[in-house]
């Protein structure tokens, strides 16, 4: 004779079972990016050692998103905040640093999405003194946002390549370094000039990385960003019918491949979202490549000497 409780035990066991392996498959979806880089490059060691040892700065990865942070001092005191492309203005710091440092608040602001969406209000700030890296601001204006606006989790604050510009500047996660220079590398690069990728000039981000590309057969924009710890692909170039979504976001269920540059490679699972930036150009952003694939290749952004060009380093 089954007791009840024996078919309520069983049942209970397996509605576990089942939630376990459904959270394993939809993690194992979404963690299994494949990065096939094909072509020629050099060796990130190699490209460091281009730079004068003063001009390699490390990147801190202490937060939760695996985005790359930075150290900016305020007066007398330092905090790492992250270093975010997708930051086209001045140095953002969050409510989860106002009681830190020194400023001033002069105004209200609001802050908006890259396809023009508002994203909320916050504070115009003046910060008496400010340091990034080697170079150092008096009576910086900047923001204040709530780090809510923004993440799920606290931050201190953003800042973006509006700081290093006309510079030569070379990102490497691997060696969690950074490396920022007045001198060009690039000339001292073998076939660098032809395997450079020229950048587009957007007036409505100045500072951001975008330049032409391919996802799967189209022609398209690709973007930078730092500041996701997630590469998207622009759902409206795929198969609608290959989408799926459930409450961590939507995925295509098939691959896609990206070609920018001499680089190459598959992505299988993507993140998918409809992409649209103001960007004044005819050709569709395809994809906005985040932290997750950026962290499998060194690139250098040369913007010395009336360059506006990108390196892709393997």
């Amino acid at each position: 004779m089954r007791l009840p409780g024996e078919n309520l035990t069983k049942l209970s066991v397996f509605l576990l079972l089942f939630f376990i392996h459904t959270s394993l498959s939809a993690q194992y979806l979404r963690d299994r990016t494949r990065v096939s880089l094909q072509g020629q490059g050099f060796s990130e060691s190699r490209i460091l050692e281009l730079y004068d040892s003063v001009d390699v700065h490390p990147l801190r990865f202490d937060n939760v998103f695996s985005i790359p942070e930075i150290d900016v001092g305020f007066g007398a005191r330092q905090f790492p905040l992250l270093f975010d492309f997708g930051n086209s203005g001045n140095i953002t710091i969050t409510t989860a640093l106002e009681d830190a440092i020194e400023y001033q608040v002069t105004g209200s602001m609001k802050t908006y999405t890259a396809d023009g969406r508002d994203r909320g209000q916050g504070f115009i700030i003046v910060i008496p003194q400010l340091k990034i890296l080697h170079s150092t601001f008096q009576n910086e204006t900047g923001s204040l946002m709530d780090w809510r606006i923004y993440a799920t989790e606290p931050f201190n604050g953003m800042v973006g390549l509006k700081y290093f510009d006309n510079t030569c500047m070379t990102v490497s996660y691997r060696d969690k370094s950074l490396a920022v220079s007045q001198t060009s590398i690039t000339d001292r690069l073998t076939d660098a000039n032809s395997r450079a990728i020229e950048l587009l000039d957007i007036s409505s981000h100045p500072f951001g990385i975008h330049f032409r590309g391919k996802l799967n057969s189209d022609n398209v924009i690709v973007y930078f960003d730092t500041g996701k710890s997630a590469s998207f692909v622009n759902s409206d170039l795929l198969a609608s019918a290959k989408i799926e979504t459930d409450k961590t976001g939507s995925y295509y269920q098939d691959a896609v491949q990206v070609a920018f540059g001499d680089l190459d490679f598959e992505i299988s699972y993507p993140r998918v979202k409809s992409i649209r930036r103001d960007i004044d150009d005819d050709m569709p952003v395809g994809m906005e490549v985040g932290s997750d694939v950026l962290k499998h290749f060194a690139f250098t952004i040369d913007r010395t000497n009336n360059r506006n060009q990108l390196i892709i380093h393997k």
